[in-house]
C-alpha cells in the first residue's frame, strides 16, 4: 500500500474515532457537593422585576436602558477547581440592546482581590428572541487569582422575559476513561501530523532553507492548535492591544480577528512551501495534505481545554493553503512556461 493511501486511511479512521469517542465518552463526573443555595440577590429598576419560584426564577424587563439581574456569590473557592454550571433556560421576546452583551445571559464570573475577571470565560448561554426550554451547561476552571465566584442571570439592557430552572453548580473532575482517551487521541494526531510532515520533508532533495521553513510552519500550526483557550485569548488580546496602541489608524479601520488572520496566513505559507517542494506529486495529494491538516487541527481541539473546532476555521485554513498553491502555479507559469506544476 502506498504512503498516500496509508495517510488517507489513517486520517479517516482517526477522524471517525475522535468524533465517536468525544460523543460517547463522558468527560466529567461530580466530585463535590452542590455549591448554590436559595439565597439569591437581585437588582431591578422601574417596572422590571424578578420572580422567584421553587425551581428557579424569571426575569422580566421592559426597559432597554436598565440591567435586570439576579446573582449569588460563592466565597472561598479553591483555585484549580473545575466547576460545572448547568440550568434549563427559556426566553420569550428578548430584544437585544446595542452592545453584543445586551442579551439574556447566564454567567459564571470570577472575582479576584481587586476586580471582576471579565477577561476570563464567563458565559454559559446568551440568547435573544424566543427559545423553548433547553438544557445548557458550561465548564469553568477557577484561576489561581480567583477569590470568589458570582453566578449571574441577567437581562442586560435588553427587554423580554428570561426563565431559569434547575440551576446547579458543583465541582467536577475528568473521568479516567476520558483522560486516557484524550491522551491516546492527541498522541495519534501527533503521529499523523509527523507523517504528513515527513512525506513533504523527504519527498525530494530540497534546500535546507525550504525544509526548515516547512518544519517551522508545521510547528507554528500545531502549537497554535494546542494552546488552551484561556492562553490563546490572553495572547490574542495582548497582541491586539499592542497593535492598537502602536497604530491608531489601523485600530479605526481594521476589524482585527487575530485568530482568523493567523489561521489563514499559516496555511497560506504552508501551501506555498508544499507547492514548491512537491512539484512531482499529484494535485490531489497536495490538496489532501492541506485539507487533512486543516481538519485534523480542528478535530484535535475537541480534546484541548477551552477550544472548540469550527467549520469556519477549517475553510479559512483550506482556503489559505489552496491560495498558496495557486500563487506558486501562477508564478511558475509566468516565469518558466505555459505548463503549471499540476
Amino acid at each position: 500500500m502506498s504512503l498516500f493511501k496509508i495517510q488517507c486511511w489513517f486520517f479517516i479512521l482517526l477522524a471517525g474515532a475522535t468524533i465517536a469517542s468525544h460523543t460517547w465518552i463522558t468527560q466529567f463526573e461530580q466530585s463535590g457537593t452542590e455549591l448554590l443555595t436559595n439565597h439569591w440577590q437581585y437588582k431591578v429598576f422601574g417596572n422590571n422585576r424578578v420572580d422567584l419560584t421553587s425551581t428557579g426564577f424569571t426575569l422580566f424587563s421592559n426597559n432597554a436602558t436598565a440591567i435586570t439581574s439576579i446573582y449569588q456569590n460563592i466565597p472561598e473557592v479553591t483555585p484549580g477547581t473545575i466547576l460545572l454550571l448547568s440550568a434549563k433556560v427559556k426566553c420569550n421576546d428578548v430584544v437585544a440592546g446595542e452592545k453584543p452583551w445586551n442579551q439574556a445571559r447566564l454567567l459564571l464570573l470570577q472575582v479576584d482581590e481587586k476586580k471582576e475577571r471579565w477577561d476570563l470565560s464567563t458565559v454559559v448561554v446568551a440568547l435573544t428572541g424566543t427559545h423553548d426550554w433547553k438544557n445548557y451547561q458550561g465548564i469553568f476552571t477557577v484561576s489561581p487569582e480567583t477569590r470568589s465566584i458570582r453566578i449571574i442571570a441577567q437581562l442586560s439592557q435588553a427587554t423580554g422575559s428570561f426563565q431559569v430552572n434547575d440551576i446547579k453548580l458543583y465541582p467536577v473532575r475528568e473521568t479516567r476513561m476520558f483522560t486516557m482517551t484524550r491522551n491516546i487521541t492527541l498522541s495519534a494526531w501527533g503521529v499523523f501530523f509527523l507523517l504528513l510532515t515527513g512525506s513533504c520533508l523527504f519527498n525530494r532533495k530540497h534546500s535546507i532553507f525550504l525544509r526548515l521553513l516547512l518544519v517551522c510552519t508545521f510547528i507554528s500550526i500545531i502549537v497554535g492548535t494546542t494552546f488552551p483557550g484561556d492562553t490563546k485569548n490572553q495572547v490574542s488580546d495582548e497582541v491586539k492591544t499592542h497593535l492598537h496602541t502602536q497604530s491608531e489608524p489601523l485600530k479605526a479601520t481594521i476589524l482585527w480577528n487575530l485568530s482568523k488572520i493567523w489561521h489563514f496566513c499559516s496555511f497560506l505559507l504552508l501551501g506555498l512551501i508544499i507547492a514548491l517542494m512537491m512539484t512531482q506529486e499529484s494535485l490531489g495529494r497536495v490538496i489532501f495534505i492541506i485539507f487533512s491538516l486543516a481538519a485534523g487541527t480542528e478535530l484535535a481541539q475537541l480534546y484541548i481545554e477551552g477550544r472548540t473546532p469550527l467549520v469556519a476555521d477549517f475553510f479559512i485554513d483550506a482556503a489559505g493553503g489552496i491560495i498558496g498553491i495557486i500563487l506558486i502555479n501562477i508564478f511558475y507559469i509566468r516565469h518558466n512556461s505555459d505548463k503549471p506544476f499540476y
